[in-house]
């Protein structure tokens, strides 16, 4: 049952519609802050959520029919109809990318790069309180079932009501991620606030701040989206689902940029090769962790602390190459 926080004649305003809510304006009132500090304009802002928002919304539910077909009557219906079905998370990344990209186009921005770094700490705290949302309602679909009742209290466990009317505590997967993302938000202010004063030996800094979050965001998503049993799973492959596919695809990404830079500015080193092999075997320490997941639940425990270390050892390895890239301070 979704709590009501306030209702007032026929209107009902739901405590999960006010936390998300709070979440949208947080983002923006935050990536407001940054990018006017930094010299941007204010009707960038003004231009750019709008439009990422009907983009995301698209996006995500587009996939979410891919992934979810047998949830919707047809195409049509999913696309149109939205008070039913789901959305999927790399519909927002490819919507907030393009949206910043038009803003730009539109001369309204003079650089993507310098939109996406003020908004990619916003988006850390935006995101967090909307998986905090989930806890006033059933989207917290966590695969692990805690029993015990020592353990049926946050930050573990949150209930979930079953259909027959029953009330289940599973793992709070979407209150770990705000956890998380509050977290990865401060650093990410901190790392705006100090980039400008950090010399790069080849290139700009612009850039870095949205490469960073995406990096260790991606990490998140890897590691928790494996703990959900709603996740969305490409039409061909049933075995790791498109967030985590994406995920690691987004941290090799940043990881080889900040490598063809690197080596520009470095020449080939021996570092380089170390790093690739760790993004390497930290993948395949992943997937096969994921493996005995889905082969052994008894053994969540010391899989999922193993894969948070494996997908930690995937985004510290484009971390660090991105270190190779830094000046030393004058």
């Amino acid at each position: 049952m979704n709590p009501v926080a306030i209702a007032a004649g026929g209107g009902v305003l739901y405590w999960s519609s006010l936390v998300l809510t709070m979440g949208v304006a947080a983002w923006f009132a935050l990536s407001l802050a940054l990018y006017r500090s930094d010299g941007g304009e204010l009707a960038a802002l003004w231009v750019f959520f709008p439009i990422a928002l009907w983009l995301s919304v698209l996006l995500s539910r587009f996939l979410h029919w891919y992934c979810h077909a047998e949830q919707y009557s047809g195409f049509f219906s999913a696309m149109t109809h939205y008070s039913s079905g789901g959305f999927c998370l790399p519909g927002v990344l490819l919507g907030v990318l393009l949206a910043a990209l038009l803003v730009r186009a539109l001369g309204f921005a003079d650089s993507s790069a310098r939109l996406l770094d003020a908004l990619a700490p916003g988006a850390a705290l935006g995101i967090g309180l909307i998986r905090l949302s989930a806890l006033f309602g059933n989207a917290g679909r966590g695969k692990l079932l805690i029993t015990d009742p020592r353990f049926q209290y946050l930050p573990l466990a949150a209930p979930v009501t079953t259909g027959t009317g029953a009330v289940e505590y599973r793992f709070a997967a979407f209150f770990w991620e705000f956890l998380l993302l509050m977290l990865l938000g401060l650093l990410m202010t901190r790392f705006f606030l100090k980039r400008r004063r950090t010399p790069m030996k080849e290139g700009k800094a612009e850039g870095s701040v949205a490469l960073l979050f995406l990096l260790f965001y991606s990490a998140i998503e890897l590691v928790l989206d494996s703990t959900r049993y709603d996740s969305s799973f490409l039409r061909s492959n049933g075995f790791v689902s498109l967030t985590q596919i994406v995920s690691a695809a987004a941290i090799l990404a940043v990881l080889l940029y900040y490598s063809r830079r690197s080596i520009r500015a470095n020449g080939l080193r021996p570092v380089h090769f170390l790093l690739w092999l760790l993004w390497l075997l930290s993948l395949a320490a992943a997937g096969c962790l994921e493996y005995l997941i889905q082969r052994h639940g008894n053994w969540y425990l010391l899989c999922y602390s193993l894969m948070s270390l494996s997908a930690a050892l995937m985004a510290l390895s484009g971390y660090w190459m991105y270190r190779t890239l830094r000046g030393h301070r004058t």
